[in-house]
C-alpha cells in the first residue's frame, strides 16, 4: 500500500533528505526490504546503501559470517 502524504519541514531539509529520512524509517521499522527503501528516497540501491553507510545504519542483520553462511560461501 502507497500513501501520499503532506508534511511541513524546515526550509533547510531537501524533498531528497525527507525521502531518505522515511525510507530510513520504514527500513528500521523491518516493514520494507532495502530495495523498497532506495525506490521510496528515489536513489538506486547502490545509493542508498552508501548513504546507510554514511549514517552508520546496517542496511541488513548479518554479521559477515552469517551473510556468507547464508549464501554458502
Amino acid at each position: 500500500m502507497t500513501k501520499v502524504v503532506q508534511v511541513k519541514v524546515p526550509g533547510f531539509l531537501s524533498d531528497r533528505d525527507v525521502k531518505v529520512a522515511a525510507a530510513i524509517e520504514a527500513l528500521s521499522k523491518d516493514s520494507i526490504s532495502v530495495g523498497k527503501a532506495a525506490e521510496i528516497a528515489e536513489m538506486s540501491i547502490q545509493e542508498f546503501l552508501v548513504e546507510l553507510k554514511k549514517r552508520g545504519i546496517k542496511a541488513y542483520p548479518y554479521a559477515d559470517k552469517e551473510a556468507l553462511k547464508e549464501l554458502g560461501l
